[in-house]
């Protein structure tokens, strides 16, 4: 009958456990030996067992940890997840077809456009009222109107800057023209 032990005991063994002199395994376990003499008493907490006698190889055990692990759990937050696949990559001509050059693409599930067509009421389509180009035809001619109105206000500041200029231009040439006239009244030279 083998004797089936928790995880937590099983460690604990293999930690107390001796290692060397170990039978090979398939040898009959022999009888622990008895170390402490009868008057002296083992230690509180102590279990001394004899490792033929466990239901386990330790060397495979002990050959098993000392190798380093092929995975490492750094964060166990963070589930690992490893696949490995046999076999041979397809290529596009195994997808495809030998032929996928030539002619169109075969009709396949409804474009993106199609579905918006299918789900959205006509009403509310883009430009509802006009079809694509005139759309197109419309949006344009609001930009140039746009445009166009932004350049003729600009235009006009300009133009209402340039005759104030004018006018104060004007205003000084007359306040000038009137002193050298004041001036030669007087009988002052002009300047």
């Amino acid at each position: 009958m083998a004797m089936q032990l928790a995880p937590w005991s099983l460690i604990l063994l293999l930690g107390s456990a001796p290692t060397q002199g170990a039978a090979p395994q398939g040898t009959p376990p022999q009888a622990p030996q008895q170390s402490t003499s009868p008057t002296q008493k083992p230690e509180a907490g102590t279990v001394k067992v004899a490792p033929d006698e466990l239901p386990v190889s330790l060397d495979r055990i002990q050959r098993a940890l000392a190798n380093t692990p092929m995975l490492r759990f750094d964060d166990k937050d963070m589930p690992v997840f490893r696949v490995q696949i046999f076999g041979e990559q397809p290529t596009i001509e195994d997808i495809l077809g030998p032929d996928f050059a030539k002619g169109p693409v075969k009709y396949g599930s409804m474009t993106h456009q199609e579905f918006l067509k299918m789900v959205t009421p006509e009403d509310v389509q883009g430009y509802a009222a006009f079809s694509n180009r005139e759309g197109a035809t419309v949006a344009t001619t609001s930009f140039l109107l746009q445009w166009t109105l932004q350049k003729a206000i600009q235009k006009f500041r300009e133009t209402k800057d340039e005759r104030e200029r004018a006018a104060a231009r004007q205003e000084v040439i007359d306040a000038l023209s009137a002193l050298d006239e004041a001036r030669a009244k007087a009988g002052l030279p002009r300047r």
